[in-house]
């Protein structure tokens, strides 16, 4: 077992074993070493078309980019902006272009790398139908797609995995459809943080907005995003353990309200019943003449009370069965995903040992001889067939090995966890058995009674106590228990443990950082700028001019500079601690174009671009309507420039 499963144990009061079945059967991860950052680069942009409409002509444009500050500038609604989309749009397998925009493409390409590895996103587009491809490496493996949403999906898993990012689990609460609707203030439902809303960190917008990082600061995205690009460990555990937790709890209280429900259902309180009881016995009691009634009430009592135990038997019974199937599926879905990784992992090792150890000694379309090719004079480094450099060397088989142990694992856990799914199963089924002969043998006593009234009573004495039994089962399962399960207690641990180790590795990282967005906010123009504090919770502490003030207080202008400084910071910042998971590239739209936001647009640009010579791999591609002032800061040929009037494409 792991330090940290142990101590979760010591903390839940239950034993290692118990305490790590419950995290693996609820999918809490540990997180508390983070891969390494990864660096995304942009190396071409190119799409063609046809524009209709008011605009006409066809579309050809093609940018060849690398590190650095990059820009596109021409006057306001010329597709500078759309340039900046459509490279977001490859990257994340959906977007939000314009529909004309939309309309006019027809075919896109991007070329890019992710630290050094090649990949390539091609779409197609005919009237409403998207096709294309993902193709990844020097051995150019594709993955086609076909639609908006396979798009979104292939994009999605290769970024999440290239990237080295997570997933991140939280709970959002359910809002009732109506006013008047009764809910639980509590009840919600899981939900999780993928590259949809991680790409946000990619992209800098000039709009009025609350959220320092992404669109919005609502729904814990902003929060998502800080904490997956800081680099903070222990994040994803915290996560999963809160929201497995909530998950629990709120099963437990459907239960229970259904369980009220029933009761509430059914009508006579435990009162009634006790006291319609006693009435009972006591005529009973002064009807009773003969042992043959007392043995055949007795009987009746017997069946009754055997159908009260059996019914609180099957109710456990059902809800052990849900539980193990629930974490037999769970384990079954991880498993599946690992054997596709491997698989992956394995046919692309032998593919680069297949290829890479073949040595032709002519061209295999047109059978010409090698000292007659073009590249005949190469050394034996290189391809003599295409001139290309020798691949990079084949990726190490610990990978797959690693994995493949983790496989068998998975195996050995979903081979338990089926097993015992089945047993309760059979289970749930032989107690629903037992329950419906408990009811025939209760309907046959009844039936077995003489028909004198003396009968008569002693059998609403059984009829009574066997539904009082039942009643005060049902109650008690529908009582707030007295204290948390092993189940709750486990995982509110996790929880807890997990989030002492995030906030003990956060404070180092998050004072770094906020360090460096002060240096970068100055920088970018905010002289009065003397202190910034950055918190766990995505809230932004503002010190300027000796008045402390948040980022939502400060002016548009500045709002746009701290934005721009703090991406910049987990960026340098991850670099320098190795923990940081920013990619490296910013796609910065419109900064200071906007009329209504007054930012001085060459100081900004002057400083992004000895930003960008400070920081090694470092890509910034910019947008502005400020014609002059990106010719003065940006190179030529790292420009593109439309007349004005004119568009960019």
């Amino acid at each position: 077992m792991s330090d940290f499963v142990e101590t979760v144990a010591r903390r839940a009061g239950v034993g290692s074993e118990q305490a790590g079945e419950i995290l693996a059967r609820h999918g809490v991860r540990e997180s508390g070493v983070l891969p390494r950052p990864r660096q995304l680069l942009i190396k071409r942009l190119a799409f063609t078309g046809e524009k209709s409409g008011k605009s006409t002509g066809m579309v050809d444009f093609s940018w060849d980019l690398g590190p650095g500050l990059w820009g596109v500038t021409a006057d306001n609604l010329r597709g500078k902006s759309s340039i900046l989309e459509i490279i977001w749009w490859c990257l994340r397998g959906a977007g939000a272009l314009q529909a004309d925009v939309r309309n006019w493409i027809h075919q896109v390409r991007l070329d890019a790398q992710i630290d050094g590895e090649p990949f390539t996103v091609h779409v197609d587009k005919a009237g409403d139908q998207l096709t294309g491809a993902l193709t990844v490496g020097v051995q150019q493996h594709a993955t086609p797609f076909a639609g908006e949403a396979e798009f979104a999906s292939v994009m999605g898993a290769f970024m999440m995995d290239r990237l080295g990012l997570e997933f991140l689990r939280g709970w959002r609460k359910d809002t009732p459809a109506r006013s008047d609707t009764p809910s639980d203030s509590r009840d919600g439902q899981v939900v999780v943080t993928s590259w949809p809303a991680f790409s946000h960190a990619l992209l800098c917008r000039n709009r009025e907005s609350d959220a320092l990082l992404g669109e919005t600061a609502g729904g814990g995205t902003m929060v998502s995003l800080l904490q997956m690009f800081v680099g903070l460990p222990w994040t994803s555990t915290r996560r999963d353990a809160k929201a497995a937790l909530d998950l629990v709890q709120q099963s437990l209280r459907g239960q229970r309200r259904r369980a009220q429900q029933d009761l509430t259902a059914r009508g006579s309180s435990l009162q009634d019943l006790e006291d319609q009881l006693a009435q009972a016995r006591q005529r009973a009691a002064q009807a009773a003449t003969a042992p043959s009634l007392e043995a055949a009430a007795e009987a009746v009592e017997q069946a009754g009370a055997r159908l009260a135990e059996l019914t609180a038997q099957h109710t456990d019974a059902v809800q052990r069965m849900h539980q193990t199937r629930q974490a037999e599926e769970e384990i079954h879905e991880t498993l599946v995903l690992d054997q596709a990784r491997l698989r992956d992992l394995r046919e692309t090792a032998v593919a680069q040992r297949f290829f890479g150890a073949l040595k032709p000694t002519c061209c295999p379309r047109c059978s010409t001889t090698l000292d007659q090719l073009p590249h005949a004079d190469l050394d034996e480094t290189h391809c003599r067939i295409c001139g290309s450099a020798p691949a990079e060397a084949p990726a190490d088989p610990s990978a797959a090995d690693e994995l493949a142990a983790s496989i068998e694992t998975l195996k050995e856990a979903h081979s338990q966890a089926r097993t015992a799914a089945r047993q309760a199963t059979k289970a749930a089924a032989a107690t629903e058995a037992a329950l419906a002969q408990a009811r025939a043998d209760l309907t046959a006593a009844q039936a077995a009674m003489p028909r004198e009234s003396a009968l008569r009573a002693h059998l609403d004495v059984a009829r009574l106590e066997g539904k009082l039994a039942e009643r005060q089962a049902a109650d008690q399962h529908a009582r707030q228990p007295d204290g948390m399960s092993a189940e709750e207690q486990v995982l509110e641990a996790a929880a807890k443990e997990a989030d002492k180790r995030a906030k003990d590795a956060s404070t180092a990282l998050l004072g770094a950082v906020s360090e460096e967005i002060c240096r970068l906010g100055i920088r970018l123009g905010m002289k009065e700028l003397q202190a910034i504090k950055l918190l766990g919770n995505g809230k932004l502490e503002v010190t300027k001019g000796g008045s402390k003030t948040t980022f939502t207080a400060v002016t548009p202008g500045e709002q746009v500079r701290l934005r721009i400084a703090t991406l910049l910071a987990l960026l340098r910042v991850g670099k320098e601690t190795g923990v940081g998971r920013h990619p490296g590239l910013l796609l910065l739209d419109s900064a200071g174009a906007q009329e209504t936001i007054d930012v001085d647009v060459a100081e900004v640009l002057s400083q992004l671009k000895d930003i960008c010579e400070e920081t090694a791999g470092l890509q910034v591609i910019t947008a502005t309507a400020k014609r002059d002032l990106a010719t003065a800061a940006i190179p030529a040929d790292r420009l593109r420039v439309a007349g004005p009037g004119d568009p960019v494409w």
